[in-house]
């Protein structure tokens, strides 16, 4: 006789409602697949004369998709260069970077970590175009940015102490030494040429 069949999934999870069963359940639809809907289905088909299971196994996968990119940067001579890139999928994306249009080559002061590329003790020639390529077997992307290592001596033009300050004795005054400068500059300060140094006041 014409058997009755009937859906399950291996592990046990029951159906969510979105999937439907036709033509007398021996067709199953499961709109909007997701990773959640793989796994293993069971068909199980029964007549009075006995009783089959047809197993089948829905594998999920996705091309990689852009988590975080990089982006331009401008960053300080002797400073370090953190760029994290990070994209999903499945299976997990794999990463190589590149620097102007070639492959980046790892040493001592440049690291690849899952995708996060680290340049310690930057100089001058380590400016240029990078590339962060993220690919599995079912697609490649990539992400790119531009590094803008500076280096200058100091420059008070854009913070220039004021000459003259007034105050009244007794109470406290303010000077600020922020000169323009990369990397960062050492500050020391002189009164009358004479080197001052820190004290309670």
């Amino acid at each position: 006789p014409v058997p009755q069949i009937n859906w399950r999934r291996t592990d046990g999870l029951p159906f969510p409602s979105k999937i439907k069963l036709r033509k007398s359940n021996g067709m199953i639809e499961i709109p909007n697949f997701q990773q959640e809907d793989a796994g293993l289905y069971e068909c199980i088909t029964e007549n009075s004369r006995g009783k089959n299971i047809a197993r089948g196994r829905l594998t999920y996968y996705a091309k990689p998709h852009w988590v975080q990119t990089i982006k331009d940067v401008e960053v300080a001579v002797e400073d370090t260069l953190y760029w994290d890139c990070r994209a999903s999928g499945k299976p997990k994306p794999s990463y190589r970077w590149l620097k102007n249009g070639e492959q980046l080559a790892i040493e001592g002061r440049i690291q690849i970590e899952n995708g996060a590329l680290t340049i310690s003790n930057l100089n001058l020639t380590d400016s240029g175009r990078y590339q962060c390529i993220a690919e599995n077997k079912h697609g490649v992307i990539s992400s790119s940015a531009e590094l803008r290592v500076v280096a200058s001596a100091p420059d008070f033009s854009k913070s220039p102490m004021r000459r003259l300050i007034q105050v009244q004795i007794g109470s406290t005054v303010d000077f600020e030494c922020k000169p323009k400068a990369f990397p960062k500059a050492k500050c020391s300060w002189k009164k009358g040429g004479e080197q001052l140094h820190e004290n309670e006041r």
